[in-house]
């Protein structure tokens, strides 16, 4: 697609309202596979995937002179969260090369995505977790008899046991994250559109970030409109304080990350992200083209920061108030927040303003990834691991046959 707003235009497919399918829309709007063939079966793959990866933007507050826009990728999302773009992506791709049992490992909102999506077209599904964090998923989703779950024990053995699991079962492990890049595409392509239309420029695009993916596929497409959309918003990523390899080896200037040490996700502010080395899947390079080329940086959000932004007033209401106002319904259990990852992002925006590198008169879009949730605590895993030694062990017991 050459990069004009026309071309755009002609590439939308407006049968879909973004507040359906942004991957529905914006599906012809660049080539994918390597051939026209594949290309077009692969489109078609992702009509069949699709169920609802609806997305919206609404002005929020006002806070300090610094106009804040959400962008809503939880209340319009099948899975709740933006994980659903990847699912409908990935299991597409997975169906196009014709696999049919896959594995993957997951904190809980991509592997409840991947499952769910698996389940649709008939895949075989291996969802690998925190042991931890099996109470933040939805046992419904795991009802299917091709639906596995497998908790493990200790989270920094997550992948470990993921990537054992595939090589001795022959699985193919998803997804690639060159599919990653393309699910955060189509999020860029609803962001252009957005921006596109008269006065609807932004200053700033702020995200919370693990292994970076969303930035990386948003800005691929921007950039490509820079003559279109005039300036290219600056990008603010936001990590958990407990587990910020990114933010570390941004601050310090340094090109190898070192990986945070964590014991359990209890530590964690958001258990979903608990991947300690996200650098392994190549995306610091990716990342920090971004942050250089939009003149951004990274922060952080500990624990007391997300608290005291949660008791904040604003004009006589607090945030959770102010986005059930505008129909995002936070989750919460026993009066905690269920969900955080996209709330730690509308923090960091705060945090920033207050130490002013979002300045007065700025307009700032927020990811809000997740908040709602539909976690009932009740999943129960075919498996458990406790140790790599186990697994090895008691092998012949989690061997799947078809």
């Amino acid at each position: 697609m050459k990069d004009s707003k026309m071309s755009l235009d002609k590439c939308i497919d407006t049968k879909y309202d973004p507040q359906t399918s942004i991957v529905l829309r914006y599906r012809n709007a660049f080539k994918f596979e390597m051939t026209d063939e594949e290309d077009s079966r692969y489109k078609e793959w992702l009509q069949k995937t699709s169920i609802r990866e609806g997305a919206r933007i609404f002005p929020l507050l006002t806070y300090k002179g610094v106009k804040i826009y959400i962008l809503d990728e939880t209340s319009l999302m099948h899975t709740k969260t933006l994980k659903s773009i990847d699912g409908c992506i990935t299991i597409a791709k997975c169906k196009l090369k014709g696999y049919e049992r896959v594995v993957f490992e997951s904190g809980g909102n991509t592997g409840t995505a991947l499952t769910e999506y698996g389940q649709r077209v008939g895949l075989e599904t291996f969802l690998f977790l925190p042991e931890e964090n099996i109470p933040l998923l939805n046992s419904r989703v795991f009802e299917p008899y091709k639906a596995h779950l497998i908790s493990v024990e200790e989270p920094e053995l997550v992948k470990r046991a993921a990537y054992l699991f595939e090589r001795s079962n022959g699985l193919k492990h998803i997804p690639q994250t060159g599919w990653r890049y393309e699910a955060s595409k189509f999020r860029g392509f609803f962001i252009l559109e957005y921006m596109l239309e008269e006065s609807k420029k932004f200053d700033w695009l702020t995200q919370a970030i693990s292994a970076a993916f969303g930035p990386i596929g948003i800005y691929w497409v921007l950039m490509n409109f820079t003559k279109e959309i005039g300036r290219i918003p600056r990008f603010l990523g936001i990590q958990q304080e407990a587990n910020c390899p990114m933010y570390k080896a941004w601050k310090s200037k340094k090109t190898v990350i070192e990986p945070a040490e964590i014991n359990s996700t209890e530590q964690l502010l958001t258990k979903v992200m608990y991947d300690v080395k996200p650098h392994t899947y190549g995306t610091y390079k990716d990342l920090t083209d971004v942050l250089i080329g939009t003149n951004g940086d990274l922060t952080t959000v500990n624990h007391s920061e997300f608290g005291d932004f949660l008791e904040w007033d604003f004009d006589g209401r607090g945030i959770l108030d102010l986005l059930r106002y505008n129909e995002v319904e936070i989750t919460s259990i026993d009066g905690e927040v269920e969900e955080k990852t996209g709330l730690i992002a509308l923090a960091g925006t705060l945090k920033e303003i207050d130490n002013g590198l979002i300045t007065k008169g700025n307009r700032v879009l927020c990811c809000l990834t997740s908040g709602m949730s539909e976690a009932d605590g009740k999943a129960k895993p075919d498996y458990r691991i406790p140790s790599l030694d186990t697994m090895i062990k008691n092998y012949s017991k989690m061997v799947f046959d078809r």
